[in-house]
């Protein structure tokens, strides 16, 4: 039997398009044509990635990958390469791999989970892509969930109760094509699981050293974040929790961080790994002490 040839094509043009589609049927190869704006990826633990497009799995692992990244859609592409690297599956330009988004709490997501370092069940999307795929989206998800975007201190983070009110504010609306018209991007967002809690904690780190770890109590029974009004408390955390923060660090590649998890049932799981915490003069002062130490003495 045959192997069976796949190339997916991602982000092209209809001119390049079709000199593809002509050399894939001269040498037999079975050619998938993909627009990024259609595509969302499922992150699981424990589980493979799922890449949906129009609600059907796209088969990645064993395809050739052609990425372009074009226009406004540009950081999708590079998780789908960042996922395709870290899986040794075939594909184009590995500079396509590093995006100037790659430090926000989006492509952290899919850093953490190719890591094996848990996280809560994700989607990713934007709202073209929600709309594309809302019947594979709607069977996957249970209320309430989150939904983030990028942002600072808890501001693009919401509880959403019902998919009605998850379509609403992922709808396409004018001021939605307007602002992908004059930032040239359309704004992705992540769909989470909504782990109940009523505090979480944050450990402030520089390159693998503990700066502060405080517990982070939230007032309204959902945002944890100290700039909406939650409570804090220095802290102290458990080796093993130590160590997964540690680790998170190295994967997201930064020195200076603020690691965010809760813990649950299954052990922790990682909500973000801040790459700007808020912090006073004696954080600074602890990391001239680092520097000079490690690099200066």
């Amino acid at each position: 039997m045959a192997i069976k040839k796949q190339i997916n094509l991602f982000n092209s043009v209809q001119k390049f398009r079709d000199g593809f589609i002509a050399g894939c049927e001269k040498n037999n190869i079975i050619l998938k044509p993909l627009k990024t704006s259609q595509l969302i990826i499922h992150l699981k633990n424990t589980e493979a990635g799922h890449f949906i497009y129009n609600n059907e799995e796209i088969d990645i692992d064993s395809s050739y990958n052609f990425i372009q990244l074009r226009g406004k859609e540009s950081q999708i592409p590079t998780l789908l390469a960042m996922y395709a690297k870290a899986r040794n599956i075939k594909f184009n330009d590995e500079i396509n791999t590093e995006h100037t988004m790659n430090a926000n709490k989006i492509a952290q997501m899919m850093m953490l989970w190719l890591s094996d370092l848990p996280i809560p069940e994700t989607i990713i999307c934007s709202s073209y892509s929600f709309k594309a795929n809302t019947e594979y989206i709607q069977n996957k998800l249970n209320f309430p969930v989150v939904l983030k975007k990028n942002g600072d201190r808890g501001t693009e983070v919401w509880k959403i109760e019902s998919f009605t009110e998850l379509s609403l504010k992922l709808e396409i609306t004018d001021a939605v094509k307007e602002s992908s018209k004059t930032e040239k991007k359309v704004e992705v967002y992540v769909i989470q699981e909504y782990i109940p809690n009523t505090f979480d904690f944050r450990v402030a780190m520089f390159q693998g050293e503990v700066l502060k770890i405080i517990k982070r109590t939230s007032k309204d029974g959902f945002y944890n974040n100290c700039s909406l009004g939650a409570d804090w408390e220095f802290s102290e955390i458990e080796a093993e929790e130590l160590a997964l923060s540690k680790k998170a660090c190295e994967v997201a590649r930064l020195d200076l961080a603020g690691v965010d998890f809760v813990r649950t049932e299954n052990g922790i799981k990682f909500f973000e790994i801040n790459q700007s915490p808020q912090l006073t003069a004696e954080y600074a002062e602890k990391i001239v002490e680092i520097i000079d130490r490690k690099y200066l003495g």
